[in-house]
């Protein structure tokens, strides 16, 4: 497990390089068609 530093690290790192981040959760739901049922019930629209 990583402590916030390095997560914090990491993120910046990926922000410089301009790369993307996901959580691949919702990538696979995404994948999978069936993101809009997974984030419906944090009322999250648009994607």
């Amino acid at each position: 497990m990583f402590n916030r530093a390095e997560v914090m690290s990491r993120i910046e790192s990926c922000r410089a390089a301009r790369v993307s981040i996901t959580n691949f959760g919702i990538a696979i739901a995404e994948i999978n068609g069936i993101l809009d049922r997974v984030t419906k019930p944090f009322n999250i629209q648009g994607y």
